[in-house]
């Protein structure tokens, strides 16, 4: 009966569309189901380090350490001096500090220096217009160039030497 209403009104129902529509949601439904036993029984990465770097991790007195470039900064700093990233514990809860978090966040997507995914992509994206409604069109247009524009790598940059 709840069938027919949701094709068309009609009390009589397409027993071949009706066998259909509970084929396709069984199908899904195992298919749910499959994903989750997956999920749930993957399994599990061990440690990229050994026990005396763990320990060392936990250490107070250990300098903490940037998550992007590994420098290490001070305690009490909101971004990492070398690169910029947000390392503060509170900086993404400050009003501030948060905007400059995500505008960090959204210059490594128009850097074009992040591990390509269709999910990193699409969350580039989605940040970019939810925080940026107004620029939103200007930061896609950046991102897919850098996305099919391999940056042209700068060669390194160090002491010059004296020629003789």
């Amino acid at each position: 009966m709840l069938l027919g209403q949701l094709y068309g009104g009609t009390s009589a129902v397409d027993p071949a569309r009706e066998v259909a529509s509970l084929a396709i949601l069984g199908l899904v439904g195992f298919g749910l189901w499959g994903l989750t036993r997956w999920i749930t029984n993957a399994p599990l990465r061990p440690d990229p380090w050994d026990d005396k770097t763990a320990t060392e991790m936990l250490n107070e007195e250990a300098p903490a350490l940037c998550h992007r470039c590994l420098e290490p900064h001070d305690e009490s700093t909101h971004f990492c001096p070398n690169c910029g990233a947000p390392v503060g514990q509170y900086t993404n809860m400050l009003p501030y500090d948060s905007q400059l978090s995500i505008g960090h966040t959204l210059r490594i997507g128009t850097d074009g220096n992040f591990r390509r995914s269709p999910l990193t992509v699409v969350g580039f994206v989605l940040v970019g217009i939810a925080e940026y409604s107004i620029f939103g069109p200007i930061y896609v247009g950046m991102l897919l160039w850098k996305l099919f524009h391999k940056p042209q790598l700068e060669p390194p940059s160090g002491p010059a030497t004296p020629q003789s």
